[in-house]
């Protein structure tokens, strides 16, 4: 086909009609598929082949549909492309057909496989859905190799990647992970990519107690936020600014987040995220002495948790207890906290001895001491092991217990304890400062 007077496209009308045929096989409208930079309506006037974009816009636009940028432009896809195996094994993946999915990425281990990264980016994916976080963060590790360090190649490996950090306990691992791929994403003027790590960055950042490193690493982005038409976006926003104030004792702040969140998602009908946006709300009302409401909104959103819920189950359970207890009726928040425990070992290190803490004084209010002396045990053993910033706030917890039952020394020494443990808690890595977006 004659190349047009734009060296860098076939013609307009072809590239406007493979624009159109990527984006509705993506399933997505122009206004989703739209970004800072390039509106719905710009998009409009590419698919009738009345704009010529540029090659810097035909690289974002394939980026974001799982294309190549050389196949969107030229309609020739290039020598490098992932074979058909791995598209099949990509799509038994989301199904959730692990063995077949894994049979056709180690069909490409071998050295000097082009779609090596894929492959073993592919088995991560499944030894991070199976729980098994060593072999998960070994093959995403492999996989950055292969592709040479690039962060922008699978983004989504990325993530997880970080994610099996955090859940490993190595929080300082996963904080520079996404700082590295912000960085990369910053400067490929990838904005997309961009919110996404900058949004995991800060949560990152609010899991180690770094609240103020936090708020300047959402600050940084909120301008790509507000001009983003993709709701799921905005919402990680609103979702990431409600779980900061919730961390910073601001209730009625993390409720109004939250609650934006939870509208957005809700019109996308996004049932795992708006489950979440439930049950954030009911920690905000449990926080604010609302406990029916609390309550209320757990029961709404534990119809959406469906088959993916028992990791968000533990969650919802522990904020169960709580407004339960609000409400004096010790006998069922005791078994909401039993509940609880029971599905403690399915959420991350850090998390799990919060949850500790928190169940204790569930048990501590239920009348049963014992049981709350041994949960704050638990949860102040599980917060030093991971140097985690809130062992100080379990060990003055379990001290003051202590010293309530006449064990002075006992309270003193834990209270030593603890205080060494957070003092010697790493400090998270800096937020790159000036990061332009």
């Amino acid at each position: 086909m004659p190349r047009s007077l734009t060296t860098h496209i076939d013609s307009p009308k072809e590239v406007g009609a493979r624009l159109r045929q990527a984006r509705e096989r993506a399933c997505l409208s122009q206004r989703r598929l739209a970004f800072p930079g390039c509106t719905a309506a710009y998009i409009s006037r590419i698919e009738a082949g009345a704009r010529v974009p540029s090659l810097q816009m035909i690289q974002q636009l394939a980026l974001r549909l799982d294309v190549s940028g050389q196949w969107l432009a030229t309609g020739v896809e290039p020598a490098t492309a992932d074979p058909a195996e791995l598209v099949e094994a990509e799509v038994a993946l989301r199904l959730g057909e692990l063995e077949e999915a894994e049979r056709l990425y180690r069909a490409h281990l071998q050295p000097g496989d082009p779609a090596r990264g894929a492959a073993l980016a592919g088995l991560g994916q499944i030894a991070f859905r199976a729980e098994r976080m060593g072999q998960a963060i070994e093959l995403f590790e492999q996989a950055l190799e292969a592709r040479k360090g690039s962060m922008l190649a699978d983004p989504g490996a990325v993530d997880a990647l970080g994610r099996a950090y955090a859940i490993a306990g190595a929080m300082e691992s996963s904080i520079a992970l996404f700082e590295r791929a912000l960085a990369e994403a910053t400067e490929a003027g990838a904005s997309i990519e961009q919110l996404r790590f900058s949004v995991l960055l800060a949560n990152a950042l609010i899991d180690v107690g770094a609240f103020g490193k936090a708020e300047r690493a959402m600050a940084d982005v909120i301008a790509i936020a507000l001009g983003s038409d993709d709701p799921v976006t905005s919402a990680r926003i609103f979702w990431s600014q409600s779980r900061l104030h919730s961390m910073r004792s601001e209730p009625q702040l993390a409720s109004r987040y939250a609650r934006r969140a939870h509208e957005i998602l809700e019109r996308t009908e996004n049932d795992s995220y708006v489950a979440l946006a439930y049950h954030l709300l009911a920690y905000a009302e449990v926080e604010s002495g609302n406990y029916a409401e609390a309550l209320e909104l757990l029961d709404r959103g534990r119809e959406l948790l469906g088959d993916s819920g028992k990791r968000l189950d533990a969650r919802f359970s522990i904020e169960e207890a709580r407004a339960l207890i609000g409400l004096d009726r010790h006998a069922d928040a005791a078994r909401a906290a039993s509940k609880a425990l029971e599905l403690l070992e399915t959420m991350q290190p850090a998390d799990r001895g919060r949850a500790f803490v928190t169940l204790a004084d569930v048990f501590l209010a239920s009348g049963d001491g014992v049981r709350g002396r041994m949960l704050l045990e638990q949860g102040l053993e599980n917060l030093i092991e991971h140097g985690n910033r809130f062992a100080l706030e379990a060990g003055r917890r379990l001290a003051d217990l202590l010293e309530s039952q006449g064990d002075t020394a006992g309270a003193l020494a834990v209270l030593k304890r603890a205080t060494e443990a957070a003092a010697a808690a790493p400090a998270p890595a800096p937020v790159r400062a000036n990061v332009n977006v």
